[in-house]
């Protein structure tokens, strides 16, 4: 065993963590003392979790609906064991067996494994990166999901120069980044960039934009029909019926991404009248993403808004709000200092 550290220092046998016993409502969340610490294996580092962000699919999993939650059920439950959620960390290495990370680095990854909802967390090294300076941990341990989710989102979407893009949800956790990154595309390629949101979130793109560099604003809570636009792409971060009205705004042969994958069928049969091409996207976890997207963070090409911070131990309040759906950034957890 590698343990990257001249005087590594001792640990305790437990920790305090959330876990959940069964699928259901926030209330299934329970903050315990006495939970194991885990075990290292090859090629990870154990951290001493700083801040974990939540996302909705922590609150899916919750609920038993996704990959996330099919993974527990034949992994932990099955067992008779309790689940620990969250795939956003940042914090600390306290051991380490690879020579890539050593104790004492401050590290941030996006982890499909779970467990960040805990003091300690195993990662695998090649999902992790160092946290460059002038980037706070709450930003960091914020960052991970909807960072690399947001850039690869983009180089996905694949847009041409000139296209006239259309987005939903730009003041939401990927939303409000991914706006950011097509605000470049607008200085830099000549897109024309339209967003659909309430009145309320449009006011707030003040704090991440020039609003007055869109080409225009959907009012989704009062334009019964909107608009025919003739827009090249549909990047949907919301799918269901709200991505089924938003196709209206597309030319024929147009083309949708959308995040939610399990709305990709439905909106297939909904736009075949305009011969519609969708695709759905899921995000990647690795290392390379997460230390590139904390450099832009780091150099202040994008801005990362958290909505508010919860202490773990008030976990069902802060899947509550998230639930909600109005949330304008990021909402996260503090688990030690």
């Amino acid at each position: 065993m590698f343990n990257a550290s001249a005087t590594p220092q001792p640990l305790p046998s437990t920790q305090n963590a959330v876990l959940i016993q069964e699928f259901g409502t926030p209330y299934v969340l329970r903050y315990q003392s006495g939970v194991s610490i885990p075990k290292l294996a090859d090629e990870q580092v154990l951290i001493k979790v700083a801040y974990a962000g939540i996302n909705p699919v922590d609150y899916k999993t919750r609920q038993g609906k996704g990959w996330g939650a099919d993974i527990i059920r034949e992994h932990t439950f099955e067992y008779d064991k309790g689940a620990i959620l969250g795939f956003d960390v940042v914090g600390e290495v306290v051991s380490s067996n690879t020579r890539q990370f050593t104790i004492g680095d401050t590290v941030a990854a996006l982890t499909f494994n779970g467990g960040c909802y805990a003091e300690y967390v195993t990662v695998d090294a090649n999902l992790l990166a160092k946290v460059p300076y002038g980037v706070t941990s709450e930003e960091a341990g914020a960052l991970p999901c909807i960072g690399q989710t947001a850039i690869q989102f983009m180089e996905f979407a694949d847009i041409k120069k000139g296209e006239h893009v259309v987005m939903n949800a730009p003041a939401g956790g990927v939303g409000h980044l991914l706006i950011q990154l097509l605000m470049i595309k607008v200085a830099q390629d000549g897109i024309k960039l339209t967003v659909i949101c309430s009145p309320g979130k449009y006011a707030k793109l003040d704090e991440l934009i020039e609003r007055n560099k869109l080409t225009s604003w959907i009012d989704y809570t009062k334009d019964t029909d909107f608009p025919d636009l003739q827009a090249d792409l549909l990047l949907d971060l919301v799918g269901g019926d709200a991505g089924v009205r938003a196709l209206s705004i597309l030319r024929s042969g147009g083309r949708v991404k959308v995040l939610p994958t399990i709305w990709v069928d439905k909106l297939k049969q909904a736009g075949n009248y305009k011969g519609l091409s969708v695709d759905g996207y899921g995000v990647e976890q690795n290392g390379q993403d997460m230390a590139r997207v904390l450099q832009q963070l780091a150099d202040g090409e994008i801005t990362l808004r958290i909505q508010k911070i919860y202490p773990l131990s008030e976990i069902v309040a802060a899947h509550r709000q998230l639930q909600k759906g109005h949330t304008f950034g990021k909402i996260v957890l503090k688990i030690s200092a």
